[in-house]
């Protein structure tokens, strides 16, 4: 049955480990796999946590005539408390915070990138203030199975694997992924309600969320009634390997127009260990009442490999963008793919220990710019320069 099951799971082909542990959680409901990335303390009952990544960065972008250098900070601070009922039961309650509403100016230069809710070519946003403001009660019918429900002012619905800032194999990196615009903003979602069930091979969760996304200096919350539902299945067939399905319908309440709903899937396939971690995401989105507005989809595999001092990383992303990008990007015409590579390195000073302080470079590379040298000039890339800090 075990073999079946394996077989089953890699057919199904897809993130989060199925951890009865809840403290191993990277976001929400979100399981992650390998080692967990919460430094804890605490005796008895109560246990405390907390994590943390701070990259500052120097970018500077080559291939136009003016050059664009910029210095910026990309970063995440979390803690929380779960206090045990008795031998099956627990209580948790978490946050996250970003600091990059204050330590990014309006957003950061990244050729190639697209938010359209902020309106940015060429340029991220940072990430909201508030990541996560939640609580979870959890209880183990058997040694090896949880029942939990988890309610969250702001946190991540069931839907996608874990984010790209908080994922193993993508936390060293000191940007944004380019798929950003289909496969992240969907974390950013409000009064998420998710119920769940999990065993060590699998997992099956539900959410009724809202489909929040900030504007402006992203210090407020988008809050709202619900308008938002999403399920995801996970497998567990090894240890630190986990393979995800979710299916999301975005944006569906009366009072919003309804071109503007969204179908949403995912899929992904999650390896983390203390000396590699692999993820290979896929999503499709479409306007199922928007005629006008193509099916897109993204795919991409990003890779870290640790030793004691290096960390080396990459990432491969192919991603459908709207007819004319990056000159004037507009639905109605054929999507226009691109592909994008990012390669990047990590000297720790002080190796395995609880925190690791380091510096790095991020390079990034995309094909088929040749007709857009009049705006980007020959062999555009983004290199980026940082010092990081994090648990």
């Amino acid at each position: 049955m075990r073999i079946r099951a394996l077989a089953l799971s890699l057919l199904l082909s897809a993130s989060a480990f199925a951890q009865v542990d809840p403290l191993n959680n990277l976001s929400g409901t979100t399981p992650g796999t390998g080692p967990s990335p919460w430094i804890r303390s605490g005796s008895g009952s109560l246990t405390f946590f907390h994590g943390f990544d701070v990259h500052v960065t120097h970018l500077s972008q080559t291939g136009p005539e003016e050059q664009e250098n910029d210095t910026f900070s990309t970063n995440w601070f979390a803690a929380g408390a779960q206090f045990a009922l008795g031998d099956r039961a627990f209580v948790l309650a978490r946050g996250r915070v970003s600091l990059e509403p204050y330590t990014i100016e309006d957003d950061y230069a990244q050729f190639f990138q697209y938010v359209p809710e902020d309106g940015l070519i060429d340029h991220m946003r940072p990430h909201d203030l508030f990541g996560e403001v939640a609580v979870q009660a959890g209880y183990r019918p058997t040694a090896g199975t949880l029942v939990s429900i988890y309610g969250a002012l702001v946190g991540q619905p069931a839907l996608g694997a874990a984010p790209a800032q908080l994922r193993s194999s993508g936390v060293d990196f000191a940007e944004a992924p380019f798929t950003y615009e289909l496969m992240e903003t969907m974390h950013d979602s409000t009064s998420v309600v998710t119920a769940g069930f999990a065993t060590q091979l699998f997992s099956v969760e539900a959410s009724l969320f809202r489909d929040g996304a900030t504007t402006g200096d992203h210090t407020e919350l988008d809050t709202g009634d619900i308008d938002s539902r999403s399920a995801r299945v996970t497998l567990t067939p090894l240890p630190n390997l986990a393979i995800q399905v979710s299916r999301g319908e975005l944006g569906t309440n009366d009072d919003q127009p309804a071109t503007n709903e969204r179908e949403l899937t995912s899929a992904s396939i999650t390896y983390a260990g203390a000396r590699a971690a692999l993820t290979a995401l896929w999503t499709s989105r479409s306007f199922p009442n928007d005629p006008v507005r193509e099916t897109a989809t993204a795919y991409g595999i990003e890779v870290a490999l640790r030793a004691s001092r290096n960390t080396f990383m990459a990432r491969l992303e192919h991603i459908d963008r709207p007819g004319g990008f990056p000159r004037n990007p507009r639905f109605g015409q054929d999507v226009e793919a691109a592909t994008h590579y990012t390669a990047g390195y990590i000297f720790d000073f002080v190796p395995n220990t609880r925190y690791k302080l380091g510096v790095g470079i991020n390079i990034d590379y995309r094909t088929k710019t040749r007709d857009l040298e009049d705006i980007y000039g020959h062999k555009p890339q983004g290199i980026y320069t940082f010092v990081r800090f994090r648990t």
